[in-house]
């Protein structure tokens, strides 16, 4: 599995995971238990770690090692079946250690749906470059949906971000207004987006002219070094860009409802008091 699709994937099936209790507190019935931020919901949280956006540990391992896997495999015995198959055993293996877990089917499938779909676009096609198409559309695809968010001036990326922390509950169009109203985020979320966009670009940029001559073993190397570490560094840089601005956004939000709050106070009381008076 490749690019952005593993990307996503690790960060879908790690945040499907459930915390463990903290320490020196007992848990709570019915207490949903906290869940892990990773991908571009990692963006959303207060305590951002870059580890953590790329799934952890285990997110990383399962990201890295099927793709890992067929290179190496394809490199050694320049045999696309064998590739295919063990991919295939090790993708089983990863999905059924999941199931043991009792995670989650969307947890579980989230996992290798795409390398399913890369593996078997290397065996339609009898070509094993075939088998890094998948991530090179996808890239392509993120690139024109962001882009012309920035084009409508609606960054992508605020959206992501404030569904994942503030989904809309009552207005879709307060909710809209909410963020995009206030400059300094709006901006803020223009420039991630514009940084997100650069990344689709960068490695479809290296990965298609040697998909197109056919240079598997550097296709295979370039697209691990474009996947999980450039991921993490793009996190992290979007990070540092919107975390002020959306902690000055919070604060002006809750400075504006409680001054709503106080100028409201006074006209729920007049009609209390007049009541009183009247007995």
């Amino acid at each position: 599995m490749t690019d952005e699709s593993r990307d996503v994937r690790a960060a879908e099936s790690d945040a499907a995971e459930g915390c463990e209790p903290s320490a020196g507190r007992a848990p709570v019935a019915n207490e949903e238990a906290p869940r892990p931020s990773s991908g571009i919901a990692s963006l959303a949280s207060d305590d951002f770690s870059v580890l953590r956006s790329v799934g952890g540990t285990r997110g990383i391992v399962e990201s890295v090692l099927p793709e890992l896997a067929f290179l190496v495999l394809f490199l050694v015995s320049h045999d696309l079946t064998l590739t295919i198959v063990v991919s295939l055993v090790l993708c089983v293996v990863m999905l059924v250690a999941r199931l043991v877990q009792r995670q989650t089917v969307m947890g579980v499938l989230s996992g290798t749906v795409m390398v399913l779909i890369c593996l078997f676009a290397a065996y339609r096609s009898s070509d094993a470059r075939n088998y890094y198409l998948p991530a090179c559309i996808i890239n392509a695809v993120w690139a024109v949906v962001l882009g012309v968010s920035l084009a409508a001036r609606r960054p992508g990326i605020g959206y992501f971000v404030e569904l994942i922390a503030a989904p809309p509950t009552e207005s879709l169009r307060d909710w809209y207004h909410g963020w995009h109203d206030d400059v300094e985020l709006r901006r803020a979320y223009t420039k991630a987006t514009w940084l997100w966009v650069l990344m689709f670009v960068v490695r479809d940029a290296a990965q298609v002219p040697l998909w197109l001559t056919g240079h598997v073993y550097a296709l295979g190397t370039v697209t691990l070094v474009l996947g999980v570490p450039l991921f993490a560094l793009v996190c992290w840089v979007s990070y540092l860009i919107i975390a002020t601005p959306r902690h000055d956004h919070r604060q002006r939000m809750q400075a504006q409802a409680t001054a709503q709050a106080e100028a409201d106070a006074p006209a729920a009381a007049a009609p209390a008091q007049g009541g009183a008076q009247a007995q």
